[in-house]
């Protein structure tokens, strides 16, 4: 039978330990209906023929190594790399983020089976891997509420993703491989690292965004170009470069016409659009940005099944 989905291993420079450790968590896994696809970005040294070795020994067969001759940043990369896919779907990891269980990959082709989702998510387990790896708050969206399959809102997830930043984490993401090429297509040459802005494309286009509460990932926390303090200015940009492909694109939607009267400003722009917006439509004091402001994130997952995968990578 074919298979239905690949794992998408998105590298650029990655650290080999880390990079061990999330291969380790593929051969943990219970089956081995699925494909692997080690996407690099114009690396100086991308591993390949060690990850290909340390899969094939463990019964992963299955695998494709796809290099950009230069760097272009992950959302080349993984459209790059989708074209060589041809899974239904795809998973996207990176170095560092882990597969949560062996049951894993198991659970998703169970769910990919029965539901058939366009695009889903389901839950992540943070960690810091300094000094030890440990458990870590964390989680994404805040607010996963109107991502109820029995009460859906539409409306409510695209101001959420819009208008109040409440994204999702690309760790782990399940997409329709066309669906997801065709979101980082009309991103390519505009946004340069976000490839999980796509979800927002996809809120805005109506495309349903499917949740599950299962545990699917490890995420590391601190080290990627989102949750590095270092590098949100140049997310910050990213945004800014979404927002307008998205007014260009959908010029007619209300909300992304807010977006970018919000997000969009400059010193040569009007001032009185972007406070009007920010007072009559994005309020600081509004609930929603209250709530999310003092929201303690939960630390998910079992400190055992971390540690599981950090032995396997050093025995195998």
């Amino acid at each position: 039978m074919d298979k239905l989905l690949t794992v998408l291993v998105a590298q650029y420079r990655p650290d080999p330990d880390a990079l061990r450790r999330t291969l380790a968590s593929l051969a943990m896994q219970t089956t081995r209906e699925f494909a692997v696809v080690l996407a690099d970005d114009g690396s100086p040294q991308d591993f390949f023929v060690q990850s290909q070795a340390f899969l094939a020994a463990q019964g992963i067969t299955d695998v494709q190594c796809i290099a950009m001759r230069q760097n272009g940043g992950t959302v080349c990369n993984l459209l790059n790399a989708l074209q060589h896919i041809a899974t239904r779907w795809v998973l996207t990891l990176s170095p560092g983020d882990y597969l949560y269980d062996e049951e894993t990959l198991a659970w998703w082709l169970g769910r990919l089976q029965a539901d058939a989702p366009r695009v889903a998510f389901a839950r992540q387990a943070y960690y810091t891997p300094e000094p030890v790896p440990t458990p870590a708050p964390g989680e994404t969206p805040f607010d996963r509420t109107p991502y109820d399959p029995a009460h859906y809102d539409a409306g409510t997830i695209k101001r959420n993703l819009l208008l109040y930043d409440d994204g999702i984490s690309g760790c782990g993401m399940v997409y329709e491989r066309d669906l997801f090429a065709e979101a980082l297509e009309k991103m390519a040459g505009r946004v340069r690292l976000a490839e999980d802005f796509a979800v927002r494309m996809f809120a805005v286009q109506g495309i349903p965004i499917r949740r599950y509460d299962r545990l699917t990932t490890w995420y590391e926390y601190g080290a990627g170009v989102s949750t590095n303090e270092s590098a949100r200015q140049r997310m910050a940009a990213e945004w800014r470069a979404m927002v307008e492909l998205l007014y260009e694109a959908y010029p007619g939607d209300r909300t992304v016409r807010l977006a970018h009267a919000y997000f969009f400003n400059d010193r040569h722009k009007s001032r009185l659009v972007r406070g009007l917006v920010g007072r009559l439509i994005v309020p600081q004091n509004a609930p929603f940005k209250k709530a999310q402001r003092v929201w303690q994130p939960p630390v998910n997952g079992e400190d055992a099944r971390l540690q599981a995968i950090y032995r396997a990578a050093a025995q195998l």
